[in-house]
């Protein structure tokens, strides 16, 4: 059996009894899996699948171990838990995760455990995320759509619009980043990363197709509208910053940087625990200013709006 990197057989991935790894790049940074049973390789490799790139020669290399082997049971389902650069996640697993040492480790009950998405999304995204926003991926809560390398970011509180546009966006043919957050490389170079994930709207503004799941998200309903996977990793080497408002009409006001970082107002749950780093991002790509992105009740005229000024927005990208 051989796990695979992207599309590229991982040929250092040596069985040796009971223990199998491989590597893999999310975002670009380096993994080192280290596994108990060859399924848990295949797991990793299906929770990254869509946004790997050449990892950075002069990067980290984060380290990650699955076993598997008896751990609590709990109906609740997986409890996440933070102090300081460390994590645990406790119900039907048992995890932790190190970022200062660039590590983590977790053990399931079974080998299949990662088949189902939502479990898997909730452990193996959760583990590898936390290593990967503490060792130079910077999340930004925002949406967000390519033009060539330009990233446009749509950047809001909760419920402020940003899956409704983004959704707005795929169906105008821009190729999408993500509807939620987007990760912030600001090191040597400036490059906006995405990690393809199905859209999750509000039930009321979600179309009706057959097989669409409701879940929980931040302690809300949404209905998940998966979308193509895209061929390749969708990233930006520009970006330009939009802060959602809503008002009567679809328009756009340039802002200077301090009055566009200030209308995003407080930074909510979860991102709050990376406020030095967010604000250093969000500095970053407002260097060159901003805008004010008014909505109105359809989603699609703010594309078109958008669409109708991008040398604008292009022209006045950070890089």
């Amino acid at each position: 059996m051989s796990a695979e990197i992207g599309t590229t057989p991982a040929t250092d991935k040596l069985p040796t009894g009971d223990c199998a790894f491989a590597y893999f790049s999310p975002l670009g940074v380096m993994l080192r899996v280290e596994a108990s049973h060859p399924r848990l390789i295949e797991a990793v490799a299906a929770a990254c699948r869509g946004w790997e790139a050449p990892a950075d020669p002069q990067g980290p290399t984060l380290h990650l171990s699955l076993k598997v082997g008896p751990v609590p049971v709990d109906d609740t389902g997986p409890l996440v838990d933070t102090v300081g650069l460390r994590l645990s996640i406790s119900g039907d697993v048992e995890a932790h995760a190190d970022a200062g040492h660039g590590q983590a480790r977790c053990r399931v009950a079974n080998v299949g455990a990662f088949e189902d998405p939502a479990f898997r999304e909730q452990v193996l995204d959760c583990l590898i995320l936390w290593l990967l926003t503490r060792n130079g991926r910077t999340p930004i809560h925002a949406s967000g759509f390519v033009v060539g390398p330009t990233a446009i970011l749509l950047a809001g509180r909760s419920g402020s619009g940003k899956s409704c546009l983004a959704l707005a966006a795929h169906s105008a043919g821009f190729p999408l980043l993500s509807d939620d957050t987007v990760y912030l490389e600001t090191g040597r170079r400036l490059r906006v990363w995405g990690i393809p994930r199905p859209v999750h709207l509000f039930p009321e503004d979600a179309p009706q197709l057959p097989g669409a799941a409701i879940r929980l998200r931040n302690g809300k309903r949404k209905r998940a509208i998966a979308l193509p996977a895209p061929p390749q990793p969708v990233t930006a080497d520009a970006a330009t910053l939009c802060v959602l408002h809503r008002g009567d009409r679809a328009s756009l006001e340039w802002l200077d940087p301090a009055t566009a970082i200030a209308a995003l107002g407080p930074l909510e749950p979860g991102f709050d625990l990376l406020a030095t780093e967010i604000e250093a991002g969000l500095c970053r790509i407002t260097r060159r200013g901003a805008w004010r992105l008014t909505l109105s009740a359809e989603p699609k005229e703010a594309i078109a709006l958008l669409a109708a000024n991008l040398p604008r927005l292009i022209e006045h990208a950070s890089s």
